[in-house]
């Protein structure tokens, strides 16, 4: 049994070819190609095409399959070829099969495909010889690879892991037979076989629940150390090859940056972009746990990477975004779905949605990531794609939520709430509202007297179902629940008074609180009324709310809120005619010692409502404005942005600043190299484009049309949207421009457009047509829906 083979898949660099140390005969060898090809170093790969297929014939046709396995395009010829060769191994070739064998589990599990893993090592396992070192040791590898595989579709796998750990103790100081290695190679045979049973070893016991590796008579499994003697254990070097390879690639990020900041005249023909492929790979065949990591920085560069290309590629993003899946992360999950549903490739999210559909169908599999994914693609998908998808997630919910990692726990609610966010977006898609919101009432009927987490987990979902769509009798039986005493889920009852109109009506609540005074303003908001009484008990808790900030303010304490006040202020007056509060609003929005998060609603509020201000109060900002505009923000909050935008835009709106400062102010805005600062800026173009028919702001929201970030381009697109319907001397040049920009990929241009123009009475004949081209052929059937209404509005 030649071990060569085993060792260039998880020890490539000992068996590759060296570039400084050719010998023709041993670099020819098929597990020095295959062990080249592992490595990741472009000096010690093959040297022939894929495309050659005498050469291919000549040497092993396994290491076709296995080149062809490492790509996009060709992973599934490659896989079906690898497993091909497994099948057809002879009992001697045990180790050329079982090398193999573990290169097909990395591209099976990159396909979510793990019933294709199962079979692999089964057949593998089956044929190991337990009579000798090297069966032995060939079998804990396998193993530990099952045990990776077995986690990352969430199986239990600790007696895998114990067997592991089992064999490698047996085989410690055994002797094996010799193979040939690297003549560049800095260890013997004996060494590197010494050196591969440390890593197995370390990737055994990160495998190992936490729970077991501790002190005391918690540690139920005696082969496993204490996580004091884990720490002290000396490491493989393996370990350490690949973080060099790591730090090679990030260097090479590096230095390939800079040099296109600073305009380098250097260029370099050849070579590959970099990547940590070949790291996170080294890392899956050895089955050990620190491979979610470099899945993560794997996903996050190939992300960085493409996503900042004028036309990213949908495989190199479906890639990225499944490699976050299987790391099991959550917030970059969700800062990368976000990013691709705002400027696409959409078709890539879609994709891994798929991918997820047809592959991880077992509710024991799913977990918040695949949520996530599903959540985001929701309306990317077709109706029968997206009823498939909602099934999945009800059993899901059935089963307790989104699956943890094996052997470890999580609150029942951190489990379930992805799971019920997921069925209501799924659900809205679907038409099938009425039903997710029973099962969300099942839920708060589940729930605990006092459970604040669960209330406010399902009131989250609750906003997003459609209730229109919600029978009567649902409806009824959510307000007879939230109307019973044992009912104290006063977030589900504020979503649902603020989403049910007809219903809130008969709650007959007082007005005690902030949320109380909130759920009326949103009635009046949607049409309905307050009464005196009401209105006269409203105030007041605003009034005092706004009163008690401003005094902790005054001693330097603030907080992050759930509610804020001055918003709520701000729609008082301009929705329930509230004007007794101008002058308590007056104070606190000049009041200094305020933190701007807590000013910045009311102000864009009373910026886009038709307000006239009082003579005093508009006095009052008048003398303010200079100060409030060039207060810095405070970094605690990260809103550091000066000018204060949402100022900005009340000041602009109310002529409290003329439109030549008002230029400036927005200029500078847009000079800044945050993002966000000129997201700010395209932000105050779009809210004053009714108000200042003046050439300067077309021209900055032309200009912010053309910009990288796509919530620059989406609120400069609403401003073009207002110039096309109501310029006469712009209003082509707008309305060209905007059809442009509806073309684009991803979801917030579009989507922002529209509801842009659903407030435009006169729409161009042109951007009907482009209404027209979104309703047909958009990805998202939210785009698609609300262009189709809104082309049946144009037409009445």
């Amino acid at each position: 049994m030649n071990l060569a083979w085993i060792i260039a898949i998880l020890r490539p660099l000992d068996i590759a070819p060296h570039a400084n140390f050719r010998r023709p005969e041993y670099d020819a060898l098929p597990f020095a190609l295959l062990a080249g090809l592992v490595s990741g170093e472009p000096s010690r790969l093959p040297h022939y095409s894929l495309d050659d297929t005498e050469a291919f014939r000549e040497n092993d046709p396994g290491i076709r399959y296995a080149e062809l396995s490492l790509t996009h395009q060709g992973i599934r010829e490659g896989l079906a070829g690898l497993i091909g060769e497994v099948e057809a191994a002879t009992v001697g070739d045990q180790a050329r099969a079982s090398a193999f064998g573990l290169l097909a589990c990395c591209a099976a599990a990159e396909l979510d495909e793990y019933e294709r893993c199962d079979s692999v090592l089964h057949h593998l396992l089956q044929r190991t010889d337990l009579g000798t070192p090297e069966g032995k040791l060939i079998r804990a590898a396998l193993l530990q690879q099952k045990s990776l595989r077995y986690r990352d579709s969430g199986r239990k796998y600790t007696s895998l892991t114990t067997e592991t750990m089992e064999l490698l103790d047996q085989i410690e100081d055994a002797d094996f037979s010799e193979f040939p290695v690297s003549p560049g190679s800095s260890v013997t045979y004996a060494e590197s076989v010494k050196h591969l049973i440390t890593s197995l070893r370390h990737a055994a016991w990160s495998l190992v629940p936490a729970r077991f590796a501790v002190n005391g008579d918690q540690q139920v499994l005696p082969s496993v150390p204490t996580w004091q003697q884990i720490v002290r254990t000396q490491k493989s070097n393996q370990a350490s090859r690949i973080d060099r390879l790591r730090a090679s690639e990030y260097s090479k990020f590096v230095e390939g940056s800079f040099n296109r900041m600073f305009r380098s005249q250097t260029r370099t023909f050849g070579g590959h972009a970099p990547t940590l492929f070949y790291a996170a790979l080294n890392m899956e065949l050895l089955g050990d746990l620190a491979v979610l990591r470099l899945r993560k920085e794997n996903a996050l560069l190939k992300l960085v990477q493409c996503m900042s290309s004028d036309r990213p590629h949908a495989d190199d993003v479906a890639d990225a975004l499944r490699l976050l899946r299987n790391a099991n992360v959550k917030s970059e999950i969700d800062l990368a779905v976000e990013r691709i549903r705002a400027s696409g490739p959409l078709e890539a999210l879609k994709k891994d949605a798929i991918q997820v559909l047809r592959h991880r169908t077992q509710p024991r599999m799913v977990r918040a990531s695949e949520l996530r994914i599903l959540r985001g693609a929701a309306e990317l998908l077709t109706q029968s794609e997206a009823q498939e998808a909602l099934s999945l997630v009800f059993q899901v919910i059935e089963a307790g939520g989104a699956q943890p990692s094996p052997d470890s726990t999580q609150l029942d609610v951190v489990r379930l709430e992805p799971a019920w966010l997921t069925a209501a977006h799924l659900a809205k898609i679907t038409e099938d509202d009425d039903r997710a919101a029973v099962v969300l009432l099942h839920a708060a009927r589940s729930g605990g007297p006092s459970d604040e987490l669960r209330d406010r987990a399902i009131g989250r979902s609750l906003r997003i179902l459609n209730w229109q769509r919600v029978s009567g009798d649902t409806r009824s039986r959510w307000s007879e629940f939230l109307q019973s005493e044992g009912s104290v889920m006063s977030t589900s009852r504020s979503v649902f008074e603020a989403l049910t109109i007809s219903e809130s009506a008969s709650f007959g609540v007082d007005i005690e609180d902030l949320e109380d005074v909130a759920n009326r303003v949103n009635v009046a908001m949607r049409g309905g009324s307050i009464n005196n009484e009401e209105a006269s008990s409203c105030v007041e808790i605003v009034r005092g709310s706004m009163a008690q900030i401003r005094d902790e303010s005054s001693h330097g304490v603030f907080a992050f809120r759930a509610l804020d006040p001055a918003d709520i202020a701000a729609a008082l007056i301009v929705h329930g005619n509230a004007q007794e509060l101008w002058s308590d609003l007056v104070e606190f929005l000049t009041d200094r010692s305020v933190q701007r998060s807590d000013k910045s609603g009311a102000f864009d509020r009373l910026a886009h409502g038709s307000v006239e201000l009082p003579p005093q109060v508009s006095e009052k900002f008048r003398r303010n404005c200079r100060v409030l505009l060039s207060a810095p923000g405070d970094p605690f909050e990260d809103d550091t942005i000066v000018p204060f935008p949402a100022a900005l835009r009340f000041f602009a709106s109310q002529r409290i600043v003329d439109e030549a400062e008002t230029f400036s102010l927005i200029s500078q805005l847009f000079g800044r190299v945050e993002a966000r600062s000129r997201e700010e800026a395209s932000r105050t173009v779009a809210a004053l484009a009714g108000s200042i028919m003046n050439p300067w702001l077309l021209a900055q929201a032309m200009q912010f049309s053309h910009d990288a970030e796509p919530g620059v381009r989406g609120h400069a697109a609403r401003a073009l949207a207002t110039f096309s319907a109501i310029s006469p001397e712009y209003g082509k040049t707008a309305e060209v421009r905007l059809v442009e920009m509806m073309r684009e990929e991803g979801i917030l241009v579009p989507l922002l457009v529209l509801r842009q123009v659903q407030q435009i009475s006169n729409i161009p004949e042109s951007t009907k047509q482009a209404l027209g081209d979104l309703a047909a052929n958009h990805l998202s059937v939210l785009v698609r829906r609300e262009a189709a209404a809104l082309l049946r509005e144009a037409a009445q």
